[in-house]
């Protein structure tokens, strides 16, 4: 596993540790609209802010939007540990705008506490 700040790579992912969700958060960006594959579960077709499944956004973010975002959030909690890309598709077809998104997430917040992956 790949140390960051003498920690283990997943001991503040709340996704890969059962105890490190209690007490960290992440931050999930859609910024890839894009997708290769059509899965049979991801209907796009229409969203609701009660709802969490693939393939569904409000909004589609910008990478400077996306990165004024996580500013935004960042001032407001310091417990998340983990920034990545939420599709809504396939975060490697839209390769150039997740790409950007992690260099200027990584530029402008390199101090915190954020694992970028």
């Amino acid at each position: 596993m790949k140390e960051i700040k003498g920690q283990s790579f997943l001991q503040n992912h709340p996704c890969y540790n059962k105890a490190a969700s209690a007490n960290w958060g992440r931050l999930h960006l859609p910024v890839a609209p894009n997708c290769n594959i059509q899965c049979n579960y991801c209907n796009r077709k229409y969203d609701c802010a009660n709802e969490n499944r693939p393939g569904v956004t409000q909004h589609v973010y910008t990478p400077q939007e996306a990165a004024a975002f996580v500013r935004k959030v960042f001032d407001a909690r310091q417990d998340i540990s983990v920034v990545g890309i939420a599709g809504p598709g396939d975060p490697m077809c839209d390769a150039d705008k997740t790409l950007e998104t992690f260099r200027l997430v990584k530029k402008r917040f390199s101090s915190c506490h954020a694992l970028f992956i």
